[in-house]
């Protein structure tokens, strides 16, 4: 709010990644930990904990198939926000303006008082799509 009190016009931007946790595609988070450094046993503990799980809906008293599940980390989970926030650790490559980041929320806020700053954090929300679109967050 600092930009405010100085008299700049400020665009603030939320962001909700509805479900996100839910999105985690397993093999990209595991390709993501290995890239970051986390040794082969520690990945084949990770993906071995998350694949294997099974689940099925009921509507109505129908049953569906079982299904394998293939995506989702549980927030529950102590590590699970910890491996959300490797996946999503990078969606601010290239962002220009200030970008605060917690769990599945993120912020965007920059000065726009000049035609150069609206274009900036137009560009940055351009990119903010397209790199949740790269993680399959969209």
């Amino acid at each position: 709010m600092v930009l405010v009190d100085k008299g700049r016009t400020t665009d603030i931007i939320y962001q909700d990644l509805c479900k996100a946790f839910d999105a985690v595609l397993h093999n990209i988070l595991v390709s993501k930990l290995e890239s970051h450094g986390f040794d082969r046993w520690t990945t084949w503990w990770i993906r071995n904990s998350l694949d294997g799980r099974i689940q099925r809906v009921a509507v109505n008293g129908s049953m569906s198939k079982w299904r394998p599940v293939m995506s989702g980390v549980r927030w529950r989970l102590e590590l699970g926000p910890a491996w959300f926030n490797i996946y999503v650790g990078d969606m601010d490559s290239g962002i220009e303006f200030t970008l605060s980041k917690f769990a599945d929320n993120t912020k965007l806020c920059g000065v726009v008082d000049m035609l150069e700053g609206r274009h900036t954090i137009q560009r940055d929300l351009g990119r903010l799509e397209r790199n949740a679109d790269d993680v399959a967050l969209v």
